[in-house]
């Protein structure tokens, strides 16, 4: 009966972490062996960033798509203000952000491309 309610409140636990952008839901997604690794893509607007701690790393708060064109909000810190309008690929599990890079249009999925352009 015990590990039936462990195995609940760790489902449980999965599914409100998945796309919450909360830095203890990072750091849980990024140990949870039920979320996959994934790349998102974001489009950079300055007007979103925040420089929290006062060394000049901006933290992003966007909207994010995955290669198959779904949503999820997404909040990840920049070495630096990022290139207003420039286009990334986040290397992610669930809400926790790997590591980034500059893509090009050509390397976005064309129905990710046209979302994050709305």
């Amino acid at each position: 009966m015990g590990i039936l309610i462990l195995g609940l409140g760790y489902l449980g636990a999965c599914v409100y972490a998945k796309d919450n952008t909360g830095q203890a839901a990072q750091a849980f997604n990024g140990y949870n062996v039920l979320v996959k690794r994934e790349p998102k893509y974001v489009k950079i607007d300055n007007k979103e960033a925040k420089d929290e701690d006062g060394y000049g790393n901006y933290t992003y708060d966007l909207k994010s798509y995955d290669a198959d064109g779904h949503e999820h909000p997404i909040k990840f810190m920049g070495m630096g203000k990022l290139k207003q309008g420039h286009y990334l690929e986040l290397d992610t599990k669930g809400s926790y952000v790997y590591s980034y890079k500059e893509v090009f249009q050509k390397d976005i999925p064309s129905d990710v491309y046209t979302k994050l352009n709305l």
